[in-house]
């Protein structure tokens, strides 16, 4: 399965000066989540999302501002990815084994994928060592996802309650207390994580 949610994608935004000007664009193209992780900004403060220079800007000062070359990231794979570039052309991403993928690059999704358990794995060398460069198997990556996961089947969980409703029989009040029960838990789960961050 692939590590996004949903793949990023950079839309043609206009030139500012200032790189630090493009976080809002850069944010709603990474679908406020990092791009090498995928990790969400919504259960995060937003202060610990940096914008990343995929072509270092300590080597390629002529990139700063350039919009192709940025990416929304946590700062836990931004800090990890640092200033580490292989070779000396800010087009040569990788030599096939070492170096990295741009994540809005369909390419990402042949190196990288999810076990079902949510865990970041590699499926080629160079995917490996951007795992282990960005320190991809961090426990908090897959948990993150897990928990996003669970979000999304508490909405399919508010669905199948709304048609238990509109059934009303006997024999499906377990299964509406069971399911409503749920739902109320996560939402109470769900409302500590916002307020620890805020």
């Amino acid at each position: 399965m692939q590590i996004h949610y949903k793949k990023p994608v950079r839309r043609q935004v206009e030139h500012r000066e200032i790189y630090q000007h493009y976080r809002e664009d850069l944010r709603f193209d990474f679908n406020n989540a990092c791009g090498y992780c995928d990790d969400s900004d919504l259960r995060a403060d937003r202060i610990c999302f940096h914008i990343d220079h995929f072509a270092p800007q300590k080597r390629f000062q002529h990139l700063k501002n350039a919009y192709a070359n940025l990416v929304y990231a946590c700062r836990f794979c931004n800090m990890r990815k640092s200033d580490h570039w292989v070779g000396n052309d800010p087009d040569i991403h990788n030599d096939g084994k070492k170096g990295f993928v741009d994540p809005c690059d369909e390419d990402y999704d042949n190196h990288l994928g999810r076990e079902p358990s949510g865990r970041i794995v590699a499926k080629t060398e160079l995917g490996q060592y951007i795992v282990n460069r960005l320190n991809l198997n961090l426990m908090r990556h897959q948990l993150l996802w897990n928990a996003r996961r669970s979000r999304s089947l508490r909405d399919e969980v508010e669905l199948l309650i709304s048609r238990i409703e509109q059934l009303n029989t006997p024999e499906n009040q377990q299964y509406y207390s069971l399911l409503k029960s749920y739902k109320d838990l996560t939402k109470r789960i769900e409302e500590y994580e916002i307020s620890a961050v805020s």
